[in-house]
């Protein structure tokens, strides 16, 4: 699930900002991102605010801007919600993501992936 962080939400709020819902879809783990990304259709689509606009580099293009968002991620099912002070605005919707989860995310975890079993074991 996608959400505007908690101190962003409440500070839109008092300022008479509408705060937008959360929203739920797939999310990628990238433990080749060093930062997490959100889907920016979605990010629009939210009113997330514009925090700042980054230069990025991936395997396939580099200097790339990219808009700059804050997000809440939360792992459905679990009670695993994490705050990304600056997720990238990032076209992701044409496979089917939300997110992807970058080593920004994944460094308040722990992950144990077991391969034959086709298992991933996640905890805080």
């Amino acid at each position: 699930m996608l959400a505007l962080p908690r101190n962003v939400a409440e500070e839109l709020s008092q300022r008479g900002v509408t705060v937008p819902n959360p929203i739920t879809g797939l999310a990628l783990i990238d433990t080749g991102a060093s930062l997490t990304a959100i889907d920016e259709t979605a990010a629009k689509n939210m009113n997330l605010p514009i925090i700042d606009v980054a230069t990025i580099a991936s395997a396939t293009d580099a200097g790339i801007k990219a808009n700059v968002y804050p997000a809440q991620l939360q792992i459905a099912g679990a009670p695993i919600e994490i705050t990304v002070g600056r997720a990238l605005g990032a076209m992701l919707e044409p496979q089917g993501l939300l997110a992807l989860l970058g080593r920004d995310f994944l460094q308040h975890l722990t992950m144990f992936y077991n391969g034959p079993r086709g298992q991933l074991t996640i905890s805080v």
